[in-house]
């Protein structure tokens, strides 16, 4: 009878799944099921405007059945301003963040993004330190610490007319004055504007006037930060871009990107400092200078060195992010050169493995990348400071009157000296 009884209890219990057994049973499936969910990230970064951001996240969130990576583009002129108002109100909701080059430092001195140092393995690191363009690297990285992954660069160039050239019979320019001389020579005998660059005042205005000054082994800022701008070397630099202005247009001080590729495309100028977007324009079906352009190194200061100031993207880790293993995991993925390759053939961008500017696919979908190469390894970062919009600020102004005769060279250097001490208290 107690055997029977027994028995009758086991059965009982089995069907309705009422014993201690059934319920861990139960409580073990739902944490199965919730350990099976994927870690949910979110990738913001201004929109590309061609799809190829988009496609690497999907095919990423394909391969990572753990990890699921949500893509969210802002239009390029709104992304600081967001993310800044987000990562001063601690937004956890922020993961990985693509940011401009000249952001680093400041976001890292805010902290609002993490050291990516400690996320790295040894093979990261080291595909890092010898794998990856140098300059761009040296870029992220304040007080010691990398803070995001490069992933596309650019950096200024001088376009010439090859045509031009070939036909004179002379090589691109090496030095400013060397530059100066022929714009004067050919302009003068072709009928068109010797050089064009970006001469208002606005950011591009420092691109230009920090390519000449550390062409001249001048520097705005030291590595400690100190403004050391009023200098012989820097006085000579802001003489030439001065000079400069005998063979540009009328009313350049008002020109951008726009308008100096507008001039030079148009067949107009002789020689262009500009960015690597440019090249696509001259290039495509219809442009009046397409199989005309060369590109080379920007010109080399007296007993100074050729010079580029770096643009370009870099991710970077949220310090609100709940995840940062996997946020770093998706970034690692993200600039493997397998990656990084769609981005060079699809969307035309400046990769910072170096070993894709000798890979043939990319070479044969975009030729001018060697070229480009040469240009990204005279990358010079601007000013690193956490207060860098107001550093730009006092660079704008004070350039911008000597540039406009407004205020003599070595006046100008001397105030800026001045603003950019008071801006470092």
């Amino acid at each position: 009878m107690k055997k029977w009884a027994a028995s009758l209890l086991l059965l009982s219990l089995a069907v309705t799944g009422c014993s201690p057994s059934g319920e861990n049973q139960e409580a073990g499936a739902g944490k199965d099921e919730a350990a099976k969910k994927p870690v949910e990230l979110t990738f913001t970064i201004f929109d590309d405007g061609v799809g190829v951001d988009k496609k690497l996240v999907e095919t990423f969130n394909q391969s990572h059945p753990d990890i699921k990576v949500t893509y969210k583009p802002l239009p390029s002129g709104e992304l600081r301003d967001r993310l800044t108002t987000w990562l001063a109100a601690k937004d956890d909701s922020l993961d990985v963040l693509g940011l401009d080059i000249v952001w680093i430092s400041e976001f890292a001195k805010a902290g609002w993004i993490s050291p990516v140092d400690d996320l790295m393995d040894a093979a990261m690191k080291e595909k890092v330190k010898t794998g990856f363009l140098k300059a761009p690297v040296d870029a992220v990285t304040v007080d010691g610490k990398m803070y995001a992954v490069p992933w596309n660069s650019t950096a200024g160039m001088l376009y010439y007319r090859k045509d031009i050239l070939e036909k004179e019979g002379v090589q691109p320019p090496q030095t400013w004055d060397e530059l100066l001389t022929l714009s004067k020579e050919l302009g003068q005998k072709y009928n068109m504007n010797g050089f064009v660059g970006q001469y208002k005042q606005y950011e591009g205005l420092v691109t230009n006037v920090l390519e000449i000054m550390e062409s001249y082994n001048g520097k705005i800022l030291d590595d400690s930060g100190k403004p050391v701008v009023n200098s012989p070397e820097n006085v000579k630099a802001l003489q030439t871009m001065v000079k400069l202005k005998e063979v540009m247009p009328n009313g350049v001080n008002t020109y951008m990107e726009k308008e100096s590729q507008e001039t030079f495309l148009n067949g107009n100028a002789v020689f262009m400092r500009h960015w690597n977007s440019a090249w696509p324009l001259a290039e495509k079906e219809g442009s009046a200078v397409k199989g005309k352009v060369g590109v080379v190194p920007l010109p080399k200061g007296e007993n100074g060195k050729h010079a580029s100031t770096l643009g370009g993207w870099n991710l970077a880790v949220s310090q609100t992010s709940k995840h940062p293993k996997e946020a770093f995991e998706f970034i690692q993925w993200m600039t493997e050169a397998k990656q990084q390759k769609v981005k060079a053939i699809e969307g035309g961008r400046l990769p910072s493995d170096v070993s894709l500017y000798e890979d043939q696919e990319v070479l044969t979908k975009n030729d001018s990348f060697k070229s480009f190469y040469e240009v990204l390894k005279n990358g010079v970062s601007r000013p690193k400071s956490p207060r860098y919009g107001k550093v730009t600020e006092a660079i704008q102004q004070e350039v911008s009157l000597a540039f406009n005769g407004q205020k003599p060279v070595e006046q100008a250097l001397s105030d800026l000296q001045k603003k950019l001490e008071d801006v470092a208290k």
